[in-house]
């Protein structure tokens, strides 16, 4: 099968994880951010860039979300107060970015 060059310019990423409560047992979460895609060349220039945070990276590339909730179980609007709210979370920018990079590159078929 050929490769057919094709411009995509957006990407839909899961982010699948959990993180401890007040008790310390897990709580799964599962929520997609809508991205922008980045070329090779742009990911390995945000990568050699070490003033650019993978925070800042996460919020320079996401332009929307789904299934992201508030404390009532309510959809959360996507904003940037609310995208900065969840990426203060311990460790939450990594496990975006990780699931990124699962999303956006290509991958080897056997």
């Amino acid at each position: 099968m050929a490769l057919k060059l094709v411009k995509r310019n957006k990407l839909l990423v899961p982010v699948i994880g959990s993180m401890k409560d007040e008790d310390g047992k897990p709580v799964s979460f599962k929520f997609t951010l809508h991205c922008t895609r980045l070329t090779q060349e742009e990911i390995d220039e945000a990568i050699a860039d070490k003033k650019e945070s993978v925070a800042a990276f996460i919020r320079r590339v996401t332009t929307g979300w789904d299934a992201v909730l508030d404390e009532a179980g309510a959809a959360l609007d996507f904003t940037g107060e609310n995208l900065d709210a969840v990426l203060s979370e311990a460790g939450m920018p990594a496990v975006c970015f990780q699931h990124y990079m699962k999303e956006v590159g290509a991958v080897a078929k056997n």
